[in-house]
């Protein structure tokens, strides 16, 4: 099976109040750190990496000096309009992982765990069990229900599916958009499998988070990974 990568990096940077793709994080841009643990993982024949159209020049400088033989494409108005588009440039993928340039602190170890499990069950969503007690509250932020946490997972990054689930759930998906490729598989009646993740595989989504990711990296709890230059 040819296995392939599309990191998706045409999101919205508004929440963050930075570029937060391109934002410095430890030396690095972010966006290096998960194309560097993707080429650490040796598990990908191709990669992709979808960018805003007007960040596209911007992007491709980072990732050539990086990564010479990945792609950078112009992405859609949403997410899983950039998601389609990394579809048909990887047209030769059996296996598609796609994942969130503002995850940096993926492993290489996480890459290659969705790839093989993606082979072998269809699919592989990185997740985590819910820890934390959750409740649903009004707008007003009154709790109104305690809502039971036994089997809900936050879903992560990378995603890994068969080539042949994804144009599913593409036919069945029409105009929609969702907030991940799992999801997108979900409402086409298919069972995305989930697979445990990584505590450190935070995403950069707020100002706060990036303050946090480059504190870890400040005091030495992460490195930026190894890589493999191809």
């Amino acid at each position: 099976m040819r296995r392939a990568l599309a990191i998706l990096a045409a999101g919205s940077a508004t929440r963050a109040g930075v570029d937060k793709v391109l934002a410095d994080l430890g030396g690095q841009p972010v966006i290096a750190w998960s194309l560097a643990a993707a080429l650490a993982a040796q598990c990908f024949e191709d990669i992709v990496v979808v960018a805003p159209s007007e960040r596209v020049s911007a992007i491709e400088t980072i990732v050539r000096e990086r990564a010479p033989d990945a792609r950078v494409i112009a992405g859609g108005a949403t997410r899983t309009a950039s998601s389609w588009a990394a579809l048909d440039a990887l047209h030769d993928a059996d296996i598609l992982a796609i994942h969130d340039a503002a995850r940096p602190f993926a492993p290489p170890s996480l890459f290659a765990r969705c790839v093989e499990i993606a082979g072998s069950d269809g699919s592989a969503v990185a997740g985590l069990p819910l820890a934390d007690t959750v409740r649903r509250a009004d707008e007003a932020g009154a709790a109104t229900e305690e809502v039971a946490r036994d089997g809900l997972w936050s879903a992560q990054t990378p995603q890994a599916f068969q080539r042949h689930l994804l144009e599913t759930a593409r036919e069945a998906a029409g105009d929609r958009s969702f907030s991940d490729d799992a999801a997108a598989l979900s409402a086409a009646g298919l069972a995305p499998k989930m697979v445990l993740g990584e505590r450190r595989n935070l995403k950069i989504t707020t100002f706060e988070d990036m303050g946090y990711a480059r504190e870890l990296v400040s005091k030495g709890l992460i490195g930026f990974p190894a890589m493999t230059v191809r």
